[in-house]
């Protein structure tokens, strides 16, 4: 059955789209300005060469242009590779048609993060699961048509390259048979990304001069038969798509044309998601090895898959990672993630409530009144606020040229510096108490101090410096609280991660507030940021299974990957080549 699903606008009910009334066709940017975001010079390569113009060139031998910038009745459509797998993998071009989009007619294996990029877009699945009914090809180049009759911005998106076994080409050839405006955007192919997700690449000079890539799915257009003779004696590196349950007939065609038995290859299914499996093994064992790996798989054979990259580098590629820091500040670890391909999890644990009360107008003006001689902040939400407070009374950085100001953290320090103050204490352990030493490493008796931080921080810092005699203030900038859960997020925990990842004490108690009863706390890996949020994970009944050696968001990110290159391959197995 085909779903048509109309995405709210924020704030917004979902609707049923049967149930819009059609709107009037309305002047559809042109081609080049709605692909390149209204800036003509994007679509142009090194000296001013057209490169939407080529790809057209590219695709239609006799040079006839696609776009007529005189149809400007018709809505453009866009033939988008998404790339395989991993959101990240898309092209800038691609992300912003999806933002520029009305409607999406997406497969069923594109990501459901580039389909929040379609915010205000009908999305359409017209992918076909495996045993299910089919869309066919002329019902979809039917739907791209009808809709672009009618005005509307449309995004045809396919997993990996459309025009490498993907009917790009068809379904372009169609559009323009129709008179339809057409904009090729190509994607990330699984031929070579998969490739990289096995950390092998499909070229090596040590290994393959040249790479062949064959569907291993005749179909049953006009195109030959496959000679695969000819393609075992190219030699080099052989990448086989669609073709894993005739995976069997294949290799034997390839050893009967000369191909040695024992050639190293490789297979993966669904690369850079968190599904992806992976098995290395002999041409003529490797189906046999890998047989509960289920299509998409993409297979390589030759010497460059023994030429494969430290697992230590690959592990995390496609591992659920859940981030429970405060969803505004959760960008930073999660963009570090999604570098090295992980699949993140955000589910908020805590929520920063600023306190808006006279105490801490008051400690803000006596500190700008040189009423303290160190002032510490413990959290770059405390760094923030602090400046918020300062701010609403008329004061900038040179109100603190008096004061000395104590930091908790290079993060922490890094927020000062921002704001134009350099932290004159940082100790190298970013702990309440590796502050309290390092100030009173120098004497603090008789000082007056002023703690800024959250209401509900550890009383350490504040009893060590009194108990150096110390005359220590403490106020309270914000509250921390557990939000209301987020339902996809705990559905996806429901689900399993492989890892958890832990911030601050606070971080920790908010999980075990929001998932203590849905899940065993101690079957969640966690790795924590720190020595004293582990402590607090332990007794709260986490597993800690690593602690970062650097308290910081670079150095739990290495902890992650530490921790998942020990842990070894997902279930399914990633065998290293016999």
């Amino acid at each position: 059955m085909l779903i048509a699903a109309r995405r709210p606008r924020r704030g917004a009910r979902r609707r049923s789209v049967a149930r819009r009334t059609p709107t009037q066709p309305r002047r559809v940017r042109t081609d080049r300005d709605s692909a390149f975001g209204g800036r003509p010079e994007l679509g142009r390569g090194r000296g001013g060469r057209d490169v939407a113009g080529a790809w057209r060139r590219a695709t239609h031998g006799s040079g006839r242009r696609i776009v007529s910038d005189t149809q400007i009745e018709l809505g453009l459509v866009y033939l988008v590779g998404a790339g395989p797998g991993d959101p990240g993998l898309i092209t800038l071009t691609g992300a912003q048609a999806l933002r520029d989009a009305d409607v999406v007619l997406h497969d069923r294996l594109v990501a459901a993060e580039l389909l929040k990029l379609a915010e205000n877009a009908d999305l359409v699945d017209v992918g076909k699961a495996p045993g299910g009914a089919a869309v066919s090809q002329q019902q979809i180049n039917q739907m791209m048509i009808d809709h672009s009759r009618r005005g509307r911005r449309v995004v045809r998106l396919k997993g990996g390259d459309p025009f490498v076994f993907g009917r790009g080409g068809e379904e372009a050839s169609a559009l323009a048979a129709a008179g339809i405006p057409v904009q090729l955007v190509p994607g990330v192919s699984s031929a070579h990304a998969a490739a990289g997700a096995l950390g092998i690449a499909v070229t090596d000079r040590r290994a393959a001069s040249a790479v062949t890539v064959v569907t291993g799915s005749e179909g049953d257009g006009d195109a030959p038969p496959i000679d695969w003779g000819a393609v075992a004696r190219v030699g080099g590196t052989i990448v086989v798509m669609m073709g894993w349950r005739n995976f069997d007939e294949i290799a034997r065609r390839l050893m009967s044309a000369g191909l040695p038995a024992d050639t190293p290859a490789a297979a993966i299914e669904q690369a850079w998601t968190p599904s992806q499996r992976s098995v290395f093994a002999p041409l003529n064992q490797l189906r046999a090895r890998a047989a509960d790996l289920q299509p998409p798989v993409t297979v390589f054979v030759g010497e460059v898959t023994t030429l494969a990259t430290p697992e230590v580098q690959r592990n995390i590629i496609g591992r659920r990672v859940l981030v429970t820091r405060a969803a505004a500040q959760a960008e930073s670890l999660t963009q570090r993630l999604r570098a090295l391909h992980a699949h993140v999890v955000q589910l908020p644990t805590i929520e920063i409530r600023p306190m808006r009360d006279e105490s801490v107008d008051a400690a803000v003006q006596q500190l700008v009144d040189g009423g303290y001689d160190i002032v510490a902040v413990t959290s770059v939400n405390g760094v923030a606020l602090l400046w918020d407070a300062m701010r609403r009374q008329g004061h900038d950085s040179r109100a603190l040229s008096h004061t000395c100001v104590a930091a908790i953290g290079s993060e922490t320090a890094k927020a000062l510096a921002t704001r134009g103050v350099v932290a004159d204490v940082v100790p190298d352990t970013f702990t309440s108490a590796a502050l309290a030493d390092a100030l009173t490493e120098h004497g603090v008796e008789g000082t007056r101090v002023l703690l800024a931080r959250a209401s509900q921080s550890s009383g350490v810092l504040g009893d060590q410096l009194r108990s150096a005699a110390a005359n220590v203030d403490e106020v309270a900038l914000y509250d921390i609280v557990t939000p209301n859960p987020e339902r996809d997020a705990l559905a996806e925990l429901k689900r399993g991660v492989d890892v958890v990842t832990l911030t601050s004490p606070s971080t920790a108690r908010g999980l075990s507030e929001l998932v203590g009863e849905l899940v065993d706390l101690d079957s969640l890996h966690t790795v924590c940021i720190g020595p004293v949020t582990a402590e607090a994970a332990r007794q709260l009944g986490f597993r800690v299974v690593a602690t970062a050696e650097t308290h910081t968001i670079d150095g739990l990110v290495q902890a992650v990957g530490r921790y998942l290159a020990g842990l070894g391959p997902p279930a399914a197995g990633i065998r290293k080549p016999e």
